[in-house]
């Protein structure tokens, strides 16, 4: 889903795969946060020093090629089911010789030189519902595994806060910093966004990512990769690589009964002239699990890219997921611009795979909420709690918390990332 509004540096991005307050939210808040702090209507500080919670003990690597589930502590959810490879799906023939190593991160620690925290108030292309801090509330390692989890801004700030006060963080460092009352509340979620800009891109090579996806109503991971720089032009014109992102949801559909929820991932190239001429349809692949009842939240996944100069391919767990050669014409030609809306190939003068003939770097978010969850679809037990003919759907989302707050836990609502290693193409 288009997530950034251009430039290297934006916040937001991606493609197309979307009252009362309750006397009671004080309980329903606990499953997040070990207190609350009521705060006045006042720009709060940044805090960073907050030690992480109970996780999971890593599983040791190098990882066993089948997908394997985390064991968990007393605080974890319970009775997840084990994850199982996908059955009746031809198993790709990968090369036996590995490629060398040309990077990695095993997240034996949080860098924090090498993975920038995005501070902000946007919301980015799809209206999300989070504000982005550094706070290892948000993002944190333990035992060699990365967690990014979303929590409650009531959780710290007070339920009152979110319809009276405005939330700014001192190291905010992109643009809006504020989220504030009005005419819709306070962004109702704090997570976390990091990033290698600055530290680590490449081009061409092949990635490995092995990661869980978290479970719970309306959130919405993703693992990424942005140009390094705008060569090109600003989003899409330089091209966006989403490598796994997810719906949540553990059931959730769309009107025809199609499962978009936890138990479908997808991976999608970005590329066109502007904003307004985001093609991802044609680049854009599936894999559900729904036939053998696994889901990607029951355990860690491998999700994979092999990028050359002439192709690009996506594989989940070993299987082939999809993937495109170089296209005659190029993609300015694949995604029709020559005739909408025409003029000068900006490509032209790129590679066979322009414009994915760049570096790019990684960028690891868990977003809540927005546009990626349309309309129209349908989620079970309860809807959807918002709508975008809304003037406030922020609010309408907080207000009907008990819809969706017993599906996320400390725990299993985080997405829990193992290692990335690159090697070469």
């Amino acid at each position: 889903m288009p997530r950034d509004a251009g430039g290297v540096a934006g916040l937001g991005r991606r493609s197309s795969i979307g009252s009362r307050r309750s006397a009671d939210a004080a309980a329903a808040l606990l499953l997040v946060a070990a207190s609350a702090v009521i705060v006045s209507a006042a720009i709060v500080g940044a805090g960073v020093s907050n030690p992480p919670p109970a996780t999971p003990r890593r599983i040791g690597r190098p990882p066993p090629p089948t997908v394997v589930r985390a064991p968990g502590p007393p605080s974890a959810p319970r009775g997840r089911p084990q994850a199982v490879p996908n059955r009746g799906v031809q198993q790709q023939q990968w090369p036996r010789n590995r490629r060398k190593l040309i990077w990695s991160e095993e997240f034996d620690r949080l860098d924090e030189n090498l993975w920038e925290h995005l501070v902000t108030a946007s919301r980015g292309f799809n209206d999300e519902f989070q504000y982005y801090r550094n706070d290892r509330r948000n993002s944190y390692v333990n035992n060699g595994v990365l967690y990014i989890q979303p929590t409650l801004t009531a959780a710290e700030y007070g339920d009152d806060f979110l319809y009276k006060g405005q939330l700014q963080y001192n190291n905010c460092n992109l643009k809006p910093c504020a989220s504030a009352s009005g005419k819709d509340i306070v962004t109702p979620i704090q997570s976390a966004r990091i990033r290698t800009l600055g530290s680590f891109g490449f081009r061409y090579g092949r990635v490995e990512v092995r990661a869980r996806m978290p479970r719970g109503d309306w959130i919405w991971p993703a693992i990424w990769m942005k140009p390094v720089e705008n060569f090109y032009g600003g989003w899409p014109a330089s091209g966006e690589i989403d490598i796994v992102e997810v719906r949540s949801n553990r059931k959730l559909t769309t009107a025809s009964g199609v499962s978009q929820g936890i138990d479908r991932m997808g991976t999608t190239l970005h590329f066109g002239p502007n904003s307004s001429y985001n093609v991802w349809r044609l680049t854009h692949w599936e894999r559900s699990l729904e036939d053998v009842g696994g889901d990607y939240s029951d355990g860690f996944h491998i999700y994979e890219m092999s990028w050359t100069e002439k192709k690009i391919e996506f594989f989940v767990d070993k299987t082939y997921l999809g993937g495109i050669d170089a296209p005659q014409g190029g993609f300015w030609k694949l995604g029709g611009f020559d005739e909408n809306p025409g003029g000068k190939n900006i490509w032209e003068n790129g590679g066979p795979m322009a414009p994915f003939d760049r570096q790019f770097f990684f960028v690891l978010n868990v977003a809540v909420g927005g546009r990626f969850f349309p309309d129209g679809w349908k989620n079970y037990p309860y809807p959807k709690p918002w709508n975008w003919t809304s003037p406030h759907p922020m609010q309408d989302f907080w207000e009907k918390r008990n819809w969706w707050l017993p599906t996320w836990d400390p725990v299993g609502s985080s997405m829990w990332v193992d290692y990335i290693r690159v090697y070469d193409s």
